[in-house]
């Protein structure tokens, strides 16, 4: 390997790095890939990029944890994948975070935009906080991006009698 080949990998590893951002969502214009509905409330939003560097908005995120999962919608291989904070977004501006770092907090008595009772937060503390402020949203389940994933691959998060899934091809 030449000097000059040493020198420019590390570069380029960081200008790849660099270039993972989320990108902007325009409340009331973007439409969900997977329900198709515009996304209205940018405290529910979700986004994923995929390898060419093309932005995809969710209205909710169990819609892009059922299309990562094979549920419906194209095919979609996420390079990057950020949530909205549910208490650092306001309906018209999200506050991203990345997937891995989110919090995620699964409740059906909690209205979303697809039914799927899905917030997600910052942290456990920030949970924890808008429950002592909502007590009626208290008994759900909290997941890491991870685990809704694998929990995601066994039934869809988005109600089947809202949207119905294709039939599944061994």
């Amino acid at each position: 390997m030449r000097r000059r080949d040493v020198l420019i990998f590390p570069i380029l590893a960081l200008v790849s790095r660099a270039g993972a951002a989320p990108r902007g969502l325009r409340v009331g214009v973007d439409a969900c890939p997977y329900c198709f509905m515009t996304i209205l409330d940018a405290r529910h939003a979700a986004q994923a990029v995929n390898p060419q560097g093309r932005a995809f908005f969710y209205d909710d995120p169990a819609c892009l944890l059922d299309q990562l999962n094979g549920w419906g919608g194209p095919l979609l291989k996420a390079q990057e994948v950020y949530l909205a904070d549910y208490l650092g977004s306001t309906p018209q501006v999200p506050r991203w975070l990345g997937a891995e770092r989110a919090v995620m907090y699964l409740n059906p008595k909690v209205r979303t935009p697809m039914g799927s009772g899905l917030l997600v937060f910052a942290s456990r503390q920030d949970l924890e906080r808008h429950l002592r402020e909502r007590p009626e949203r208290a008994g759900g389940r909290v997941l890491t991006w991870e685990e809704a994933l694998r929990e995601g691959r066994k039934r869809p998060f988005v109600p089947t009698d809202l949207f119905p899934p294709p039939p599944r091809t061994p």
